[in-house]
C-alpha cells in the first residue's frame, strides 16, 4: 500500500506556510526536489554543519561557508575548510546540479578560493595518468591517508581523499575493470554505490570575497528564479519525534532525502531512511593494537626492544623479516613468527631500559618471576570456575505475564545485540549452575538495560541482588534509572553509598535483612558487611575495571554460590579473550541504538568565541554542558572567566575534593536541570549518563589518554539529540607528535562504536586484566598489557588444557614456495605489518575468509604469495582437529608431524588408499619419534602451493 504514494509529489504539495523550523523547510525541499534558498540562524547552522553526508556529500546541497564555524586547531580536519572547498567548487561550476542554497543569516559577505585546474578521474584515464593528476592539482602522497588532499598507492588501487566529500575514495584499475567508491578511514572498506568519476580540483590558496547579494542572483539567474511547485490545496505538515516514530515503524515510508525529523504529510508518515531498521556498524578485523616504527615492543625470548621496521631478505622467497633494535645488538624476526611479538607501549618514558641481548639471564629472570605470578592467579580462577560448575543452585525461570510487560516497558527499540545477549543471560538464569558472564559493549549501548532485566528475573523469582559501582555519583545515577524502571513493578530499590547518611544506610541494611528490599545499589562499602553479600542471589558489577585490586581480591572468594554479572565499556584484547571464553561467558554489544548518533567532534584552541557559541547553542535548545577541567586548583578561575563570558548561567562543580555531600548535591542540581554547566574533572568519565546534557568541552585535552578521552566524550550523545565534544587546546601550544596523533585518532573515530578501535589503540590500555581480580602492579607492565595478556593466555591453556589459539601459534610449516605478503601489494611497511598481525590474529577459517575479502576491497586481487600465505595460516587452523604439529613441504616430499593425541590411524589409512590418486600421491612411510609421528608423503605433482594443502588437509578431515 505504502509502496504506491509518491512521497516527492507529497512533499511538494505540503503546507511550508505553518509553524516549520528551517530546519523543517530543508527537510521538506529535499524530499520535494524544490529549488529554494534557506536562511538559518547560527543554531540551526550548527545542526546542519554537524550532518556531514548533507552538507559534503549531497551535491544537490550547498551550505555557505561562515567564517564562525572555523572553529578547529591547525593541523586537524576543518568542516569549514571543506565547506570553502565545495562552495569554491560550485562557483567554479555555475551551481551545477544544486537544488538548496543554505544561507546564514547576517552573512552579507563569503570567502572562497578560484579554482585554477580542475580534473576528473574516470573510465577513460590511465592509473599512470591518474597519478600525475593527483600530483598537477597538489595532492600529497602518503603511506595511509588521514587528511584530505591526500592519495596513497596500493598497485592497482588509488586511495584518494577530496575536501568535497566525508569520506575519501577508492579508484580501483585492476581486471581490466574500473571503479571508483567511497570507503571508510577507520576500517578501510569500501561502502555506497560505485560512482561514474571523481573531480578534483587545485585552487587558488589567496582567498577571494564575494557579495551574498552577488550569490544570490547568479542561483536565481541560473535557475531562472525559484520555482516552487505546489498546487492549489496544501497538505498539512506536523513534525513527529523520532521516539514516536518507534511506536508507529510499520506504517513508516523512508527517504534519504530526510535528515533532522520525520513527518506527517496527509496522514503520511515518512521518516529518514537511516532509522528504518536498527544500525549496525561494519568494522574491518582489527589486531590490538597497530604496530608502528619506533614502537616499544617485546619479544617473548629477549624482552623489550625498540621496533626499526622491515629488512630485506636475503633469501631467495621474499620472506619479511622485522629488525628490533636492543641496548647492544639487535634481532631480525620472521613474520611467521609474530606471534613472539607483543606492543609495549608507545609513550614509555626515556628512562627505560632496553633489554640486552648480552644479558639474556635478565630478561629469563623477569619473565619467570612475572610467570609464577600469573600461573597463581590463573589456577585460582580455573578453580574458581570449576568450583561454579560443580554447584547447584535453584533455576530462575521466565516470570509469565509480568516479566512480559516488564520487557515490553522498555522505552526504546531493542538493538539485535541486546536481544542476543538478553537471551545469553536468560539461558545463564534459567540453568542448574550459577552465572558468571561479563558483557562488553561501548559506552551507552545498553549494558544498563541488560543488568535491570537480569535483576527484574531474579527478584521475580524471590531472589535478592547487589548492584556495585565505583563511584558515589554512578551509583546514584544506576539507583535513579532502576528505581525508574523497577519501581513501578513492585519492586523495592535501594541506595547504599558513603555519601548517605548513616540513618539512610541503616535504614536500607535492615530493609535488606527483614526482606522489604530486592535491589540495592552502592559502591565498594557493600563489600564491608557480609550482610549484603550473604544474603544476595546475584551480583552485578558495573564498570568494574575501575575498582581497584585491594577492592576486588576478595571478590573471587566466597562467589562460587552467587550469580555473577559484570559490565565493562573496555574491550578484552583478543588473544586473552580468546582463552577466558573457555572458561567464563562474554557477551558483546557492537550495535548502537536505533536514534543515537555519532558525537561530532571539534578540535579547537582556548578562545572565547568557540567557549561562549558552544554554551550558548546547546542552553538554547533547552540542553545542558559538561565542562572538564582537570586540575582541581585552577578551577575557581575558570569558573570566573566563563561567568565573564556568560554571566548569566548557573555553574556548579563536581571534583574529588569537595565533600560527599556537596559533590552529591551538586550532581544531583544538575541532573535535575537546575543547572546549565557542570565544571568539573575527569571524574564524570565513570559511566555518569545525563541526556538532556550534549555538549562537553575539554580543556587542555591533549593531556588526557585516549581511552579517557573515549570514556569522557561519551557522556554526551546520549539520546536522540546530536551530541558535541569540543576538544581544547591552549593558543599556540606545541602538541607532541604522540598528542597530535592520540587527538587525530579521537577526532576520526566518531563513529558509533568506536569505543573498540580506540581502546585498541589506547597505549595504556590497562582494564581488561583487572576483569578478574589479579594484580597488576609494579614491573609487570615494563613488559606491556600485550604480552601479559598473552603469558595469561598460555597460563590459561596450561592449566585448563589445549586450546585452538596455543596449537596453532604453534604450528611451524616449511614450504618451497613464496607465501608473503610483497611491497608491490602492500607497499606501505607500517600496513604490511598491520596486514602480518592481522592474519596472525585470526583462528577460524570464516574470519580467514573475510579477512580475504577485506584484502581484495584495500588491495586488489592478491598475488600468488599473498594467495599461499593466507593458505598456509587456513592449514595451521586445519591441523588443530588433524593433530598435526608441523608441515615440510618440498617439489617432490609432503612432511607430516602428528602429535602424541592422534589416534586415527585407521582412519588416516583409509584416507590414503582412496585418496591417494587425488593428491598425485606415489608412496607413503611411516617414522616413529618420540612423542611424534612422522608421515612422508611422496607426490608427483608440480603444482604444489598453499591452496593445495589446505584442500589435502579439508579432504583428510572429512574422513575423520
Amino acid at each position: 500500500m505504502k509502496q504506491n504514494i509518491d512521497i516527492q509529489n507529497l512533499a511538494k504539495q505540503a503546507d511550508l506556510s505553518g509553524e516549520l523550523s528551517a530546519l523543517h523547510i530543508i527537510d521538506l525541499s529535499l524530499l520535494a526536489g524544490s529549488v529554494r534558498i534557506v536562511h538559518v540562524n547560527y543554531n540551526q547552522y550548527i545542526d546542519i554543519v554537524s550532518s556531514y553526508g548533507l552538507v559534503l556529500d549531497r551535491q544537490d546541497v550547498l551550505v555557505l561557508p561562515s567564517v564562525e564555524s572555523n572553529v578547529v586547531a591547525d593541523g586537524f580536519v576543518s568542516i569549514y575548510d571543506k565547506l570553502i572547498d565545495k562552495f569554491s567548487f560550485c562557483l567554479a561550476n555555475n551551481f551545477k546540479g544544486v537544488r538548496l542554497l543554505i544561507v546564514l543569516d547576517g552573512v552579507t559577505s563569503y570567502s572562497y578560493n578560484a579554482t585554477i585546474k580542475e580534473v576528473v578521474v574516470n573510465s577513460d584515464v590511465t592509473y599512470e595518468q591518474s597519478i600525475n593528476m593527483l600530483s598537477s592539482i597538489g595532492y600529497e602522497r602518503v603511506d595511509f591517508i588521514e587528511q584530505p588532499k591526500q592519495y596513497c598507492l596500493k598497485g592497482g588501487i588509488i586511495d584518494v581523499y577530496s575536501p568535497l566529500s566525508s569520506l575519501p575514495y577508492r579508484i580501483c584499475f585492476y581486471d581490466g575493470e574500473f571503479s571508483i567508491k567511497n570507503y571508510q578511514i577507520n576500517t578501510g572498506l569500501s561502502v555506497g554505490p560505485i560512482l561514474d568519476n571523481l573531480v578534483l580540483l587545485k585552487n587558488s590558496v589567496e582567498e577571494t570575497a564575494i557579495n551574498l547579494n552577488d550569490v544570490l542572483l547568479r542561483f536565481k539567474s541560473i535557475n531562472n528564479g525559484l520555482v516552487n511547485s505546489c498546487s492549489d490545496y496544501k497538505f498539512p505538515v506536523l513534525p513527529v519525534e523520532h521516539s514516536v516514530l518507534l511506536k508507529e515503524k510499520q506504517s513508516a515510508i523512508f527517504s534519504d532525502s530526510l535528515f533532522f525529523s520525520s513527518y506527517k504529510i496527509d496522514n503520511c508518515l515518512i521518516a529518514p531512511k537511516h532509522l528504518e531498521k536498527s544500525r549496525s556498524e561494519v568494522y574491518a578485523q582489527q589486531e590490538d593494537v597497530a604496530l608502528e616504527v619506533g614502537d616499544l615492543v617485546c619479544h617473548e625470548d629477549f624482552g623489550v626492544g625498540k621496533l626499526v621496521g622491515f629488512v630485506s631478505s636475503a633469501d631467495e622467497d621474499g620472506e619479511d623479516y622485522l629488525k628490533i633494535n636492543y641496548e647492544d645488538a639487535s634481532v631480525q624476526l620472521s613474520v611467521k613468527s609474530l606471534f613472539k611479538l607483543s606492543f609495549v607501549s608507545r609513550e614509555t618514558s626515556d628512562d627505560l631500559v632496553l633489554g640486552s641481548l648480552s644479558k639474556k639471564g635478565r630478561w629469563v629472570k623477569q619473565k619467570k618471576s612475572l610467570l609464577g605470578d600469573i600461573d597463581n592467579n590463573v589456577k585460582g580462577i580455573i578453580d574458581f570456575y570449576a568450583n561454579k560448575k560443580k554447584i547447584y543452585r535453584t533455576p530462575f525461570p521466565y516470570g509469565g505475564k509480568l516479566e512480559r510487560e516488564f520487557l515490553d516497558s522498555f522505552g526504546y527499540e531493542e538493538t539485535k545485540d541486546q536481544s542476543v545477549v538478553w537471551s545469553e543471560i536468560v539461558s545463564d538464569l534459567e540453568d542448574s549452575c550459577p552465572m558468571y558472564r561479563l558483557v562488553c559493549g561501548d559506552v551507552g549501548f545498553g549494558k544498563t538495560e541488560l543488568a535491570i532485566r537480569a535483576a527484574f528475573r531474579v527478584v521475580v523469582n524471590g531472589g535478592k541482588v547487589l548492584v556495585m559501582a565505583p563511584t558515589s555519583i554512578l551509583s546514584r545515577q544506576l539507583f535513579e534509572v532502576f528505581g525508574l524502571r523497577l519501581g513501578s513493578f513492585g519492586v523495592s530499590v535501594g541506595l547504599y553509598t558513603g555519601a548517605c547518611s548513616s540513618i539512610d544506610r541503616n535504614s536500607v541494611k535492615d530493609a535488606w535483612v527483614q526482606g522489604a528490599c530486592d535491589v540495592v545499589i552502592g559502591t565498594n562499602s557493600i563489600t564491608y558487611d557480609d550482610v549484603f553479600i550473604k544474603l544476595s542471589n546475584m551480583i552485578i558489577i558495573d564498570e568494574e575495571h575501575r575498582f581497584g585490586v585491594k577492592d576486588k581480591e576478595g571478590f573471587l572468594e566466597g562467589y562460587e554460590t552467587k550469580d555473577v554479572l559484570l559490565m565493562s565499556a573496555t574491550p578484552i584484547p583478543r588473544s586473552l579473550n580468546l582463552s577466558l571464553s573457555g572458561l567464563n561467558d562474554i557477551s558483546t554489544l557492537g550495535t548502537p541504538p536505533v536514534l543515537r548518533r555519532p558525537i561530532q567532534t571539534f578540535i579547537s584552541y582556548f578562545n572565547d568565541v568557540v567557549i561562549k557559541r558552544s554554551v550558548e547553542y546547546e542552553l538554547n535548545r533547552g540542553g545542558q554542558v559538561f565542562f572538564v577541567h582537570n586540575n582541581i586548583q585552577s578551577m575557581p578561575s575558570i569558573k570566573s572567566y566563563i561567568k565573564r563570558l556568560l554571566p548569566n548561567i548557573n555553574i556548579v562543580l563536581a571534583h574529588s575534593r569537595l565533600s560527599k555531600k556537596e559533590l552529591k548535591n551538586n550532581v544531583l542540581d544538575f541532573i535535575n536541570k537546575g543547572a546549565d554547566l557542570l565544571l568539573c574533572t575527569s571524574i564524570i568519565g565513570s559511566g555518569v549518563d545525563i541526556p538532556n546534557a550534549n555538549t562537553i568541552i575539554i580543556n587542555n585535552s591533549h593531556r588526557f589518554g585516549l581511552g579517557q578521552l573515549h570514556q569522557i566524550r561519551g557522556r554526551v550523545g546520549r539520546s536522540e539529540k546530536q551530541g558535541y565534544a569540543y576538544m581544547l587546546l591552549p593558543e599556540n601550544s606545541s602538541l607532541s607528535v604522540v598528542a597530535k596523533k592520540r587527538l587525530v585518532t579521537i577526532e576520526k573515530n566518531v563513529s558509533l562504536g568506536s569505543g573498540y578501535h580506540i581502546a585498541k589503540s589506547d597505549l595504556n590500555i590497562r582494564g581488561g586484566g583487572l576483569l578478574f581480580g589479579f594484580k597488576q602492579s609494579g614491573k609487570s607492565f615494563d613488559f606491556g598489557f600485550e604480552f601479559y595478556s598473552k603469558l595469561m593466555s598460555r597460563s590459561i591453556e596450561k592449566f585448563s588444557g589445549s586450546t585452538l589459539q596455543g596449537f596453532v601459534d604453534n604450528f611451524v610449516y616449511k614450504v618451497f614456495f613464496s607465501a608473503f605478503f610483497s611491497s608491490s601489494f602492500i607497499p606501505g611497511s607500517v600496513e604490511r605489518l598491520r596486514a602480518y598481525r592481522l592474519l596472525n590474529s585470526i583462528y577460524s577459517a570464516p574470519k580467514v575468509n573475510r579477512f580475504v575479502e577485506n584484502l581484495i576491497d584495500s588491495y586488489g586481487p592478491l598475488p600468488d604469495s599473498a594467495k599461499n600465505l593466507v593458505s598456509l595460516r587456513l592449514v595451521s587452523i586445519l591441523a588443530f582437529d588433524l593433530f598435526i604439529t608441523s608441515i615440510d613441504c618440498s617439489d617432490s616430499h609432503i612432511v607430516l608431524s602428528f602429535n602424541s593425541s592422534f589416534n586415527k590411524g585407521e582412519q588416516l589409512f583409509k584416507f590414503l588408499s582412496d585418496h591417494a590418486k587425488d593428491f598425485d600421491v606415489q608412496s607413503y612411510s611411516f617414522d616413529q619419534r618420540e612423542h611424534v609421528t612422522l608421515l612422508n608423503l611422496k607426490h608427483n605433482n608440480n603444482n604444489i602451493n598453499g591452496e593445495f594443502l589446505v584442500g589435502f588437509f579439508k579432504a583428510f578431515k572429512t574422513v575423520l
